[in-house]
């Protein structure tokens, strides 16, 4: 269905992660970094769609959710609005509900959760349920994959493998970039020994990695979040070398598939890499 659709968040490989998904079904859809240019972005033009990332610098989703509100009172005139969460709680999604928000969709969003939320919100009909599966029997604990090199094929189906290929390379650029500029507030959280000031980075460092299937180091961002939000986090001395190594293992591993892949077969459905240019 046509739609005019606006989205934000403050990570970049989320937000090249958001083009590839919305270019998959034909969106051509506005991503800006913070709940404050999704304001300036309405005063520009209209939107019937705006995904709003909860975490946000600046104007975080559920003030600009309450903003929106503020301004387009008439539930039937404004823009349907999505809250992009990585947190899965009760609470959080009913925070995002009281915000304004129609709806919620846990972080990473599969393909098939945002086509089941896009029907739902401008149709009024629900995708038929997904069956429970039985519970597996007791496995033996393994560690977790460096990479889950099926988890982008899985999130976004249908794609040719050189298509697949080209998407993992912008989002493996992206990552490096977030990576770089987050980096740092890790170094001076650990310095100051402040559990607050690293949750921030701790939280945007774990979707990047979950993003693109990097489990294991996704998996040790997500327990030091934990701890820090606990005020539990105990690993100053260890943490920042740990993160260092598990991320060139990452990258070194991401890179060897990568160089063992051809993506020249066919472009992608958005071809381009992340300029940050404002449409």
């Amino acid at each position: 269905m046509p739609l005019h659709i606006l989205a934000a968040d403050d990570v970049r490989t989320n937000r090249e992660f958001l083009r590839q998904l919305m270019a998959f079904f034909g969106y051509q859809a506005q991503i800006v970094e913070n709940g404050a240019e999704v304001l300036a972005a309405l005063s520009q033009r209209p939107f019937d769609l705006i995904l709003l990332d909860v975490q946000m610098p600046v104007m975080d989703g559920l003030e600009a959710a309450r903003e929106v509100v503020r301004l387009q009172p008439d539930p039937g005139r404004r823009p349907k609005m999505v809250a992009l969460t990585a947190n899965s709680e009760a609470g959080d999604q009913k925070a995002c509900l009281a915000a304004g928000m129609d709806f919620c969709l846990a972080k990473p969003i599969s393909l098939r959760a945002f086509d089941a939320c896009v029907v739902r919100l401008f149709t009024g009909t629900r995708s038929p349920p997904t069956p429970v599966p039985l519970p597996a029997p007791a496995a033996e604990v393994l560690p977790l994959p460096l990479v889950d090199f099926k988890h982008m094929e899985a999130t976004i189906s249908g794609l040719s493998s050189a298509q697949l290929v080209a998407i993992q390379q912008r989002m493996h650029r992206a990552v490096a970039k977030d990576f770089e500029s987050i980096w740092p507030r890790i170094l001076e959280a650990v310095s100051h020994q402040d559990q607050r000031q690293l949750a921030e980075p701790l939280h945007a460092l774990k979707g990047c990695f979950s993003a693109l299937g990097w489990n294991r180091i996704a998996g040790r961002c997500a327990e030091a979040l934990q701890q820090a939000h606990a005020q539990q986090f105990t690993g100053w001395a260890t943490f920042p070398d740990e993160l260092q190594r598990l991320y060139a293992a990452t990258t070194a591993e991401m890179a060897r598939h990568l160089a063992t892949t051809d993506p020249a077969e066919s472009p992608t459905p958005a071809a381009q890499d992340e300029t940050e240019s404002k449409r």
